[in-house]
């Protein structure tokens, strides 16, 4: 099928291994998409611990414009910043601050994982939230701030105190602990935070074995991106997000 339409994501460095093939499940016929990474400022080996510092120098990374500049010239409709804790970690309106600076570099409309979680939340009619994040305490009070300074209340916040290995974790062990330790019955919904947390195999699953709606970051990062171009954001087995209308945000 030919692409109708086309969409970019700028990661926080270069992809890792089984990012291309998470993003492509969540990606409709008829769109094509292209991830550019901000280059590396640290030694291929070595990945850095993810901390406050370091969250907070990703997202006032010059280098964000600079990868973004390069996907006009690939055709893409609109761009995703797809880090969820880059695009928090300096609190209500950091988010923004990152999607302006895209579009101010690139003349796209452009969004981020926060800011696409919490509309995605409001669009299944979520207000009581229950967390699943793989960062460290300091990080996860930062996500539940964010996101109660966005009206949401967050009944509980699972943190897995990982520093690095997140796309590691196996779906089916994310599986466990929301269905074990995350999920609490005056939640409303469940949010899977960190794009690096795999999720397209579990996703209707977990709303089947819950009965709540379930967000994952990469899941509301894609839908939000594809909701910006106008482009349709239905598939099967992905959760109802992506049986939820598109329409783009006024």
């Amino acid at each position: 099928m030919v692409p109708i339409h086309t969409i970019g994501f700028v990661w926080p460095g270069p992809p890792v291994p089984g990012d291309a093939e998470e993003v492509a499940r969540f990606i409709p016929d008829g769109v094509s998409w292209h991830i550019v990474g901000t280059p590396r400022d640290f030694a291929n080996d070595d990945r850095p611990a993810i901390t406050r510092d370091r969250l907070f120098a990703m997202a006032e990374n010059p280098n964000i414009e600079a990868a973004a500049a390069t996907l006009p010239g690939l055709g893409v409709q609109t761009i995703g910043y797809g880090c969820t804790s880059a695009s928090y970690v300096r609190g209500v309106g950091g988010d923004t601050d990152i999607s302006a600076r895209i579009t101010e570099a690139t003349r796209l409309p452009s969004t981020t994982t926060s800011t696409t979680a919490v509309e995605a939340l409001r669009l299944l009619g979520v207000t009581r939230v229950a967390v699943l994040s793989p960062h460290v305490d300091e990080l996860n009070e930062r996500l539940r701030r964010f996101l109660e300074g966005h009206g949401l209340d967050v009944v509980h916040m699972r943190g897995l105190n990982k520093l690095r290995g997140i796309e590691q974790i196996p779906q089916e062990e994310i599986y466990e602990l929301v269905v074990q330790l995350v999920d609490r019955p005056e939640a409303g919904g469940i949010f899977i935070s960190c794009t690096g947390m795999r999720t397209s195999n579990i996703l209707s699953r977990l709303e089947e074995a819950t009965g709540k709606p379930v967000v994952s970051a990469l899941q509301a990062t894609i839908w939000g991106t594809l909701r910006l171009a106008d482009a349709p954001a239905e598939l099967p087995g992905l959760g109802s997000l992506f049986q939820a209308p598109v329409a783009a945000p006024a």
